[in-house]
C-alpha cells in the first residue's frame, strides 16, 4: 500500500471496525487486502480519488469481507480446540491425569469420598477465578488490544465451563451414595480439574503470544 496515505489506511481501518470487524489482527489482514485493492483500482482508472474508489469497492465487496470475518473466527475457535486437545494428550499431561487420580484416590481410602465430593462442588466455578485474572492482567495491565485468539477464548472456556458443570450435574447423585466407586470419582474429579488447568496454560501462551507479535498495537 505505498501509495495510500496513513490517513486512507487509518480510514479503512476504522470503517472495518465500525463494520464488526472488531479484532485487531483481522483488520490487520483485510486492511492490507482492502488497500491492495483499492490502490489497483485507483492505477486502473487512473484517479486519485480514494473516497469514491473505496465506496465502489465496498459496495461490491462488503457481503463477502464480512462473510471471510465470520469464516476466520470459526477458524480461530478451531484452532484453540485443537491446541487445547494436543496439550491435553501430551505425556506430561496424562501423567498428570494419572497422578490426580492416584492422590485423589488415595484421600478418598483415608478420609472418605465427601473429602474429594466437596472439589467435585466447587471446583468448576473456582476455575474461573484465574482466568479472568490473567485475562484482566493481559488486556488493562500490558494493554493488549482486542485480538481473535484472545477474545475468543471466552468461548472456548464456557464452553468447558458448561462441560465441567454438566459432569456436576450427572454425578451428583452418584457422588453422594456410600456405594460410589472410588475409582470413578478420582477419575471424573481428576479431569475436571486438569482441563482448567490446561486451558489456563493455553490461555497464557495464546495471549503472550499475540501480546509479543503486536506489541506496537
Amino acid at each position: 500500500m505505498n501509495s495510500l496515505s496513513k490517513d486512507q489506511i487509518h480510514f479503512i481501518d476504522n470503517y472495518l471496525e465500525n463494520s464488526d470487524v472488531l479484532y485487531a489482527d483481522i483488520r490487520m489482514e483485510m486492511v492490507d487486502h482492502v488497500g491492495s485493492a483499492i490502490e489497483k483500482q485507483m492505477k486502473l482508472q487512473k484517479t486519485e480519488d480514494f473516497y469514491s474508489v473505496f465506496k465502489d469497492y465496498m459496495v461490491a465487496s462488503k457481503a463477502n469481507l464480512l462473510e471471510n470475518n465470520k469464516k476466520f473466527l470459526r477458524d480461530v475457535d478451531k484452532g484453540i480446540f485443537k491446541r487445547l486437545f494436543r496439550l491435553l494428550s501430551k505425556p506430561r499431561a496424562i501423567i498428570a491425569f494419572i497422578l490426580l487420580v492416584f492422590i485423589s484416590y488415595k484421600v478418598m481410602t483415608i478420609n472418605g469420598h465427601n473429602s474429594i465430593v466437596d472439589i467435585f462442588y466447587w471446583f468448576p466455578n473456582a476455575s474461573i477465578v484465574p482466568f479472568l485474572i490473567l485475562y484482566f492482567v493481559m488486556l488493562k495491565v500490558f494493554k493488549l488490544s482486542r485480538f481473535s485468539g484472545v477474545e475468543r477464548l471466552v468461548f472456548v472456556y464456557m464452553v468447558f465451563f458448561q462441560l465441567l458443570n454438566l459432569l456436576r450435574i450427572l454425578f451428583r447423585g452418584y457422588f453422594n451414595s456410600e456405594t460410589a466407586n472410588y475409582v470413578i470419582i478420582s477419575v471424573v474429579v481428576s479431569t475436571m480439574i486438569l482441563i482448567p488447568i490446561v486451558l489456563l496454560q493455553l490461555t497464557y501462551h495464546i495471549m503472550n503470544q499475540y501480546r509479543l507479535k503486536y506489541k506496537s498495537i
